[in-house]
């Protein structure tokens, strides 16, 4: 499966684009990817992380640096039915599917146990959960589904980030953290509902902050990286039906920013685009 580099060729010559979109394809592959490229290309190639890995954005990041060469490790819930992501790993021998529920702290200690002493370059915490809209409205809402919220969307980055900090602290490496503009005070304002995948990417960026904070001094980049309206399961749950990027696009983008951020990077949050997205 070659989408990426198909997408490039149709962005190459296809009628022009939304904005967001032209700017962040017209950067595909980007210098320093393919710096990374070159890098694998020459001595041991770079393993990534990525978590809820089976579809969507998760399973894009797994097809990208899969093509690119990098060993990845790529984590879901179910293996035995991530039929697209098992497809994925018969093409591509540097892809490894494993079992991940990041809600359970036995599979992430066993997940660490398999991996200990393993350099990760590369942690991606992209596994989210949005939840029905009428649990998290007022009037109904749901404090068990907050729970579920908090524990897929907060507790589990961090503490999948904990159990492999010491990896990627071997490699020099970089975790990054998906986040949502629903985050920003600034931009929300005035949305309605979804009170708690609002509060739990709002927990996760400052959660993100600290930590980047404890890793810093350690020699790895802590990253709040945003996907920009996605045409994802999880943005048609949320009722949105406007104007939205392919899972490959924001993909694109988002390697784009991960590969050329710094340990001198403030550790804001990122839009695909590359804007700040205000806090």
């Amino acid at each position: 499966m070659k989408r990426l580099r198909r997408l490039t060729a149709r962005a190459r010559s296809a009628a022009p684009l939304p904005v967001m979109a032209l700017a962040l394809l017209c950067g595909l592959p980007g210098a320093a990817a393919a710096e990374q490229e070159a890098q694998a290309a020459e001595g041991g190639s770079p393993t990534v992380l990525i978590t809820g890995s089976n579809r969507g954005i998760g399973l894009a990041f797994a097809e990208w640096y899969a093509e690119q060469g990098w060993n990845v490790v790529a984590t879901c819930r179910r293996p035995e039915q991530a039929d697209d992501l098992n497809a994925l790993a018969a093409e591509h021998a540097n892809l490894s599917v494993e079992l991940l529920d990041v809600t359970r702290e036995d599979h992430i200690r066993d997940l660490a146990d398999r991996h200990a002493g393993q350099p990760i370059d590369l942690l991606i915490n992209n596994a989210a959960v949005l939840g029905p809209l009428p649990e998290q409205s007022l009037g109904g809402l749901d404090y068990d589904r907050f729970e579920q919220t908090m524990a897929v969307n907060v507790y589990a980055p961090l503490r999948l980030s904990e159990a492999l900090a010491e990896n990627v602290v071997a490699a020099g490496g970089k975790i990054v953290a998906i986040t949502s503009g629903v985050a920003s005070l600034t931009l929300m304002s005035r949305m309605r509902g979804m009170y708690f995948y609002r509060m739990s990417k709002s927990a996760l960026n400052m959660g993100w902050r600290a930590l980047r904070t404890d890793l810093k001094p350690r020699g790895v980049a802590v990253l709040l990286v945003s996907p920009g309206q996605v045409d994802t399961a999880l943005l048609r749950e949320s009722g949105y039906t406007g104007e939205a990027l392919t899972t490959e696009e924001s993909v694109a983008g988002m390697v784009e920013i991960i590969a050329d951020a710094t340990l001198d990077d403030p550790g804001l949050p990122i839009n695909v685009d590359g804007r700040v997205l205000p806090w």
